[in-house]
């Protein structure tokens, strides 16, 4: 009977480690409508503590909101060294802690619910960097709505001891005015390539007057002024370290779009 016992009992850890390898349960996020809960204590990640250099940044695809119009989402971690492997769960809430819907969640991501997670498989740290990125669905937006996100560092020893919980937060506002925001690029005249790329970068488009390009946590990296070369950008991003990065191109009229970009 004690045998049997052992083994029912070998077999819940083994569930609960592998459920969490593939994404933190509902309700984690840190934000305010999951009461600040994070996987931070019980079975999940515990008594580690951060060590300083971590950095996290979330990144939408718009400087502002507006009813109507879908909403780009990247979440972007550099531990520094840390983790080798790092989870999240992110959440976005109105300012009285209702959720909003998500949905398009990319590769290493995936829904529970209207939360977004990490996959078993999108977990694993490239050149100290990983990100996720999903979408806020069109709708009728309120005043202002929260990104919210919990980030598990992990230190690889196949236990949920020595582990760390990180929270992070993004408010956007609804747009009084005119929306001018970082639009995922879909004017046929914006062309960026080759894409990926090793040393070069020529950007092209009609009224380009300045191209920037930030790493997935949202710092800045390089920046190329281009109203004086007719309309196109010559980027030398041999220096670069190889990974994913977002490339803004901002237009005469002050529009902006945005584009991902991977270094190999």
């Amino acid at each position: 009977m004690k045998k049997s016992l052992l083994i029912i009992a070998l077999m819940g850890i083994s569930t609960y480690s592998y459920t969490n390898s593939g994404g933190s349960p509902a309700g984690k996020s840190g934000s305010p409508g999951d009461n600040g809960q994070t996987c931070s204590g019980g079975y999940c990640h515990s008594s580690g503590s951060p060590m300083g250099g971590e950095v996290i940044g979330i990144m939408a695809s718009v400087d502002s909101i507006s009813d109507g119009n879908t909403i780009g989402i990247t979440l972007g971690v550099k531990p520094n060294g840390t983790s080798s492997k790092v989870g999240f769960m992110a959440s976005v809430e109105d300012a009285s802690g209702n959720q909003l819907a998500t949905s398009n969640p990319g590769s290493g991501a995936k829904k529970v619910s209207d939360y977004i997670t990490h996959t078993s498989s999108g977990t694993a740290v490239t050149n100290d960097s990983i990100h996720w990125t999903f979408d806020i669905d069109g709708t009728t937006f309120p005043d202002s709505i929260t990104v919210y996100a919990a980030i598990n560092f992990t230190n690889g020893n196949g236990q949920t001891s020595g582990d760390y919980v990180m929270t992070t937060s993004k408010t956007l506002y609804k747009s009084v005015g005119n929306n001018i925001g970082f639009k995922e690029a879909d004017k046929s005249a914006l062309m960026v390539y080759p894409n990926p790329a090793t040393n070069m970068i020529m950007v092209k488009a009609e009224g380009l007057v300045e191209v920037r390009i930030y790493n997935t946590i949202g710092r800045f990296m390089q920046l190329d002024y281009a109203a004086n070369l007719e309309n196109e950008a010559l980027l030398d991003v041999s220096d670069l370290a190889r990974g994913n990065y977002i490339l803004h191109a901002e237009y005469s009229d002050g529009s902006i779009q945005y584009k991902h970009v991977v270094l190999q």
